[in-house]
């Protein structure tokens, strides 16, 4: 079993680049630590300000796309039983101490996105925000073939 907690010899990838890929998230996300901390956002001055909220969007869908899909691969590899929850919804709440019914709204998407790879790549590139792809979601697996017309459609509202 690796530190990431996956048994590496099930995967496709070779155990090294699980871990390379681990290593280089966990360096990014103590980097961007750094560089939050280092803010002085009172000196800021309004275009500033204003770019530090764009800045902050992003860092926030990037890491909500990524916990999104992630969420999906523990669904599908029953990741969250025998760790005390009574459904993954519920594992999520407590392992991310997040409300239930926003864990629940993340396991129900990451159901969905298995079935909509355009939807995933665009959440995933920060295209859409969580909040975009639970609506593309919720019309294109009613109706598949209006994928690509409801993300059109979601970047301009």
């Amino acid at each position: 079993m690796s530190p990431s907690g996956m048994n590496a010899g099930s995967l496709s990838h070779p155990s090294f680049i699980i871990e390379h890929m681990f290593d280089r998230l966990r360096n990014a996300h103590t980097e961007l630590q750094s560089a939050m901390a280092a803010i002085e956002v009172d000196v800021v001055d309004a275009a500033g300000a204003r770019e530090l909220v764009g800045l902050a969007d992003e860092v926030r869908r990037s890491g909500d796309s990524l916990r999104t899909v992630a969420v999906g691969q523990v669904e599908r590899t029953n990741g969250w039983k025998g760790q005390g929850a009574k459904s993954i919804s519920e594992w999520l709440s407590i392992e991310t101490d997040c409300a239930q019914y926003e864990a629940q709204s993340v396991v129900v998407l990451a159901g969905q996105l298995q079935h909509l790879p355009v939807t995933q790549a665009a959440l995933r590139s920060g295209e859409l925000s969580g909040t975009q792809a639970v609506e593309v979601a919720r019309g294109a697996i009613v109706a598949p073939n209006t994928e690509t017309q409801l993300l059109n459609l979601s970047k301009h509202v």
